[in-house]
């Protein structure tokens, strides 16, 4: 079986088979039960009981590509304990003082620090990862190269405050955690001053993290011709929702803490939420559906980066659209994502398969991620779109049962493909305008991944009937 395919003027320079087929991970009486999972990725920082990103069981330590995730990804962490809610719900608080306690103080260009930034990835100076990728790509940890973080972390504490006000007032690192919270809308507001108006990828390592968000492989923002986005004028679509929903949840924050100075008042807030749903509209609404994102051309002209990808689902998952007026926008997501092209047997595509760049293994370019398809049907049950939810979660929890661990993503073309790659492949595009110098255009995923658990456990929570 053939688990790839080359595109014009693509050379391979690297192929290396990692997983054989009788590796029990595709075993599905070899997967761990949910609470056993649980506790495999829950550990350590600074203290705190958090969720890792990944672990990697004993037998796969050595396999290329694995062993790579073990440690504190703000994002990561952060989403896995959404997630994971129903079962951990004191694993959100716990991220948050995590993070709070290495929030960004000063500029470093290579580190990506900012004043008010939350970290992306939290590693200690000895550790084998960190060793390498600084080696390599001169970068320093804690690095802070992601512009959702914050976004989520704003989010989250202001849910965990309306539960409780009194996780305000404790203190992280000499500084409570209301008093971070206004650091993180001041990052808001610094990074906010873009030609576009929204939060873009921009980043200030040359050898950093290209699309500073979730989908953050060099290859994930496509205009509809395949011509990778630019990589210093990026916005993704799913970052205007996060930074709609952070902003509104300072609101909140401020009116528990009316004794601090905050920096903007509610009406210049509210003026901000409403200047975002604008440009949402105006830069990535394409007619009659929405685009991954927004760049700009050579000129300087704002541009929908005009493919039909996944990322549009979290828009449901925000509060952005919650107005009546916005119903048209919510029904072209909810057709979308659950349309043939986007929705494939093991859930949520993330680049349709329609696309000229899609491939089914690839990282962001075609596979399905359990995490990701979960928040939009969150979402869409959230409003009312439980026919679209149920289509999207029961596809993605019969596919996580139908393998013996939680892996980071699926293939987008099973059954005709495996479930997931067995393989690294690497391969360059000498003489292609626009390519990257090298891609690694399929791997097998992490194969205990945090938010695939938490997905799992949001499954069995919302869907507990539903099996293979």
């Amino acid at each position: 079986m053939n688990e790839y395919r080359l595109l014009p003027g693509e050379v391979i320079i690297n192929e290396e088979r990692v997983l054989k087929d009788d590796d029990p991970i595709f075993d599905p009486r070899e997967r761990p039960d949910l609470d056993t999972a649980i506790s495999m990725i829950i550990g350590q920082q600074a203290g705190y009981n958090i969720p890792f990103a990944s672990v990697t069981i004993p037998r796969h330590k050595s396999l290329p590509g694995q062993n790579l995730f073990e440690c504190l990804f703000g994002r990561d962490s952060l989403l896995v304990a959404d997630l994971l809610k129903f079962k951990r719900p004191e694993l959100q608080l716990e991220v948050v003082k995590a993070l709070a306690s290495v929030q960004g103080e000063k500029f470093d260009r290579l580190s990506e620090e900012e004043p008010g930034r939350m970290a992306h990835e939290v590693r200690e100076e000895n550790d084998p990862v960190a060793l390498k990728i600084s080696a390599d790509a001169n970068w320093k940890f804690p690095y802070y190269g992601a512009v959702d973080t914050t976004l989520i972390w704003l989010k989250t504490l202001g849910d965990l405050a309306k539960q409780d006000p009194a996780v305000l007032e404790i203190d992280v690192a000499g500084r409570p955690l209301k008093v971070r919270a206004i650091e993180a809308l001041k990052w808001i507001i610094f990074r906010l001053q873009t030609p576009s108006g929204l939060i873009e990828s921009n980043r200030s390592n040359p050898k950093g993290i290209t699309n500073q968000v979730w989908k953050d492989s060099g290859d994930s923002y496509l205009h509809a011709d395949g011509r990778i986005a630019s990589i210093t004028s990026t916005a993704s679509i799913e970052t205007v929702g996060e930074t709609f929903d952070a902003l509104r949840a300072c609101i909140s924050l401020a009116k528990l803490t009316p004794e601090l100075d905050w920096p903007l008042q509610e009406d210049q807030i509210n003026a901000i939420c409403s200047s975002l749903q604008e440009l949402l509209i105006e830069y990535m609404w394409v007619g009659d559906h929405f685009a991954i994102g927004t760049d700009r051309d050579p000129l300087g002209a704002q541009q929908p980066i005009d493919s039909q990808a996944s990322n549009q689902g979290r828009l449901l998952d925000s509060e952005i659209f919650r107005d009546e007026k916005f119903k048209v926008y919510r029904d072209a997501i909810a057709a979308a994502v659950t349309s043939p092209g986007l929705l494939g047997e093991t859930g949520l595509r993330t680049l349709s398969s329609n696309h000229p760049m899609y491939r089914a293994g690839g990282y962001h370019t075609g596979t399905a991620w359990p995490m990701d398809g979960v928040f939009a049907a969150r979402g869409l049950a959230k409003f009312g779109y439980a026919t679209e939810a149920t289509e999207i979660s029961i596809r993605i929890k019969r596919s996580i049962e139908a393998i013996g661990g939680y892996p980071e993503y699926l293939r987008g073309d099973y059954p005709e493909g495996p479930l997931i790659s067995h393989y690294i492949v690497d391969v360059k595009a000498p003489g292609l305008p626009n390519s990257l110098h090298s891609n690694r255009i399929i791997q097998p995923p992490q194969l205990i991944q945090g938010w695939t658990i938490g997905a799992y456990a949001w499954l069995v929570e919302n869907y507990p009937d539903q099996s293979s």
